[in-house]
């Protein structure tokens, strides 16, 4: 095929030569023409021998080529591999970095909670010493400023803190401290805590039982009231040597609470204040007059069964002394009634009539007398105790405003005074005002016997229809 395409250009540029020396023979022209094709043949070899030497190596260059290639692939294929295996080591890490991120907020949760309840689970007496470290761990969780770092060490120092707390305690551990001894009055002395139990004696009068108080005062109370004096005695002797017996209350406090709360009738009274003074004396005047005035108006008799025909009898047969004799054996109101009739027995009806009820407006007054002094004590009993709560919760806002809220035993003076008056003034209300309406009740029947005395009267007289 190269042969033939040799041939083909060189019968072209003879039939070019041909065109541009149309002059030249055709000898000349196919001499030129074998000259050419020698040289092309020749040029022809030298070529393909060029191409045979320059294949070998450039054989081998593609061979080295391909291998490079080859090796780059498994090396591009190697690090594909190590990046893949990065990434998933990558995802890993920030899987434990967000795992570590929750634990660490779910701690620093768990330590503010313990850290803030710290303070009010421990005994007031040790708020003396655990309040700074206790306040700072508290202030640096609210302060957003400070890093992790600062919130943690303050929580885990209340945490240490709290450890060691509890080895003391549950060996037994002696404080100096101060505490509200009697009448209120800050003292000084040795607080014992042993478990759940805490004592106080300061060498004198002030020792018993350290009852917590997380006020802001922050001092326990000294808790002697309704203890026996042994125990007393014990609690001296522990709190001055630091060892001795323990006075156990199984209660946790409660019947120290109850007797705390306990109080006579008297005491009870006495915490109502001055309003209990009139509420109580119009109470006793109310119940003294209610027993004088049952037996008073139970004391007026009715006549007995016969007694007012008997005089009748006598006035329609003219025996007027006889009647009158009659009359006067009967006592009270009914005896002056029957006096006053059987005396205008002779006058004209409604004479007699207005007579009797004359005497019977008479005896009203009498029956009535001092029923409404208890009517009087009902009423007004409810407004007394309503004056005293109104006094009671003036002198409360009184004291929140001097000491504010944080003593109960400061507003208690005040919420006694105003519970206790509404009381007593029920108290008093509610019997009086029975009493007044079985006396008035009582003293409406006697009226009415007299009434239908005085009818039956007038009505059997012989010529008085």
């Amino acid at each position: 095929m190269k042969t033939l395409k040799f041939t083909t250009i060189a019968l072209a540029a003879l039939l070019a030569v041909g065109t541009a020396n149309a002059q030249k023979t055709f000898a000349q022209v196919a001499e030129e023409a074998k000259a050419d094709l020698v040289a092309a043949e020749q040029e022809l070899a030298d070529l393909r021998e060029t191409i045979a030497n320059e294949k070998i190596p450039l054989s081998n260059e593609l061979t080295r080529l391909e291998s490079q290639v080859l090796e780059f692939r498994k090396e591009r294929d190697e690090m594909k591999s190590t990046r893949d295996s990065s990434d998933l080591r990558l995802d890993d890490l920030r899987k434990k970095v967000k795992l570590r991120s929750d634990e660490n907020i779910y701690l620093r949760n768990t330590m503010g909670a313990y850290v803030k309840q710290f303070s009010t689970r421990i005994h007031a007496a040790e708020l003396q010493d655990y309040k700074e470290i206790a306040d700072t761990a508290e202030h640096l969780a609210e302060n957003e400023t400070a890093s992790d770092s600062e919130k943690f060490t303050a929580q885990l120092a209340v945490i240490k803190a709290s450890l060691g707390r509890i080895r003391n305690v549950m060996g037994g551990t002696t404080i100096q401290g101060d505490a509200l001894g009697k009448n209120g009055l800050q003292v000084s002395g040795t607080f014992v805590l042993a478990g759940p139990f805490a004592y106080f004696g300061d060498g004198g009068e002030n020792i018993g039982f350290a009852e917590g108080d997380h006020t802001n005062i922050g001092f326990p109370l000294v808790v002697s009231r309704g203890v026996p004096e042994p125990v007393v005695a014990t609690i001296s002797s522990l709190t001055a040597n630091g060892e001795g017996f323990l006075p156990v209350d199984p209660t946790e406090g409660d019947a120290l609470k109850i007797a705390l709360v306990s109080e006579s009738l008297i005491e009870h009274i006495k915490k109502g204040g001055i309003v209990m003074v009139p509420l109580l004396g119009m109470f006793f005047v109310a119940i003294l007059l209610s027993v004088l005035k049952f037996f008073e108006i139970k004391s007026v008799k009715s006549p007995k069964a016969g007694t007012l025909q008997r005089i009748l009898d006598s006035l329609n047969s003219g025996n007027k002394q006889q009647a009158l004799e009659a009359a006067n054996s009967v006592d009270g109101p009914f005896g002056d009634l029957l006096v006053a009739g059987v005396e205008h027995a002779d006058q004209d009806k409604e004479l007699l009539e207005e007579v009797l009820y004359e005497r019977l407006l008479a005896a009203q007054p009498k029956l009535e007398r001092f029923i409404a002094f208890i009517a009087l004590t009902a009423a007004a009993s409810p407004l007394l105790g309503l004056l005293g709560t109104v006094t009671g919760m003036i002198d409360t806002f009184k004291a929140i405003t001097v000491f504010g809220t944080g003593d109960p035993a400061t507003l208690s003076d005040g919420i006694s005074v105003a519970l206790i008056t509404t009381e007593y003034g029920l108290i008093v209300a509610i019997p009086c005002l029975l009493c007044q309406a079985l006396l008035s009740r009582i003293a409406k029947g006697k009226l009415g016997e007299m009434e239908q005395a005085s009818v039956a009267f007038v009505n059997g007289l012989n010529g008085k229809k």
